[in-house]
């Protein structure tokens, strides 16, 4: 992880599934918007968000609730239907592509890697005009899902090349991962509609393992997402302060 020269303050929010990383990446939003910690000029935020891909930031989405107001940019990925990419990685998700063993490995990568590329110049621009962005889901991501089904010296060459696709994206300045177990996760999610990687319980188990070495591996700051929301905020806000 590389602290960035951006006059901004990039923060991404990551975990296991059913982690809280939704819930948390809008209650940071809201209390950045709050105190005011942003130093974008209000006109240089309006011009970005009005060069946004396809429909993005569309209110209407029922899987994400992304926003650009009051100097934070509360971003998601997936992007699902707002964007080009975003409904490429649906598809995916939803099973259209098959199973995850019928895709390719890099397609699979090259998908969630296209989706954060189209906002690559966009989220630059946004952090060199002294923007917050506070992410659910980075590159991380990919690394954390892409990575399950290997070890030992191959797990180590598909980390850098998986790592060399999303080379050019921005770094961000704090990499949160919030850890919870796979049973937790299993009963957060029993009323959801699970997509095809939700739905297979020994892949959550490996990812969320995966998760915690590369944690490790890559000094993300790992927070106890099983406490309760309040707590977890808490933790989450100590830390931030110290790259605003």
């Amino acid at each position: 992880m590389t602290e960035n020269d951006f006059s901004g303050t990039f923060v991404v929010v990551e975990g296991a599934d059913a982690s809280g990383k939704q819930t948390q990446v809008g209650r940071i939003a809201e209390w950045l918007r709050f105190e005011g910690r942003s130093s974008i000029d209000p006109a240089v935020e309006q011009d970005i968000l009005d060069r946004m891909p396809g429909k993005y930031p569309d209110p209407t989405m029922d899987k994400v609730e992304d926003s650009v107001m009051d100097g934070v940019w509360r971003l998601s990925f997936p992007t699902y239907g707002q964007t080009p990419g975003g409904r490429v990685v649906g598809s995916y998700l939803d099973g259209d592509l098959g199973n995850r063993d019928d895709v390719s490995l890099e397609d699979i990568i090259d998908i969630f890697a296209a989706d954060r590329k189209q906002f690559k110049e966009l989220i630059r621009e946004y952090l060199e005009e002294g923007g917050i962005i506070v992410c659910d889901r980075y590159r991380e991501a990919n690394l954390i899902h892409q990575l399950v089904d290997f070890e030992g010296e191959e797990w180590e060459r598909k980390l850098e090349y998986i790592k060399g696709i999303d080379a050019d994206l921005p770094d961000a300045d704090v990499v949160f991962y919030l850890d919870i177990s796979p049973e937790a996760a299993r009963e957060r999610m029993s009323d959801k509609d699970k997509d095809i990687h939700e739905q297979d319980f020994e892949y959550m188990k490996k990812s969320n393992l995966n998760g915690q070495k590369l944690a490790e591996r890559e000094g993300w700051r790992v927070i106890d997402g099983e406490r309760g929301k309040d707590e977890v905020e808490a933790d989450l806000r100590k830390i931030i302060e110290e790259f605003l």
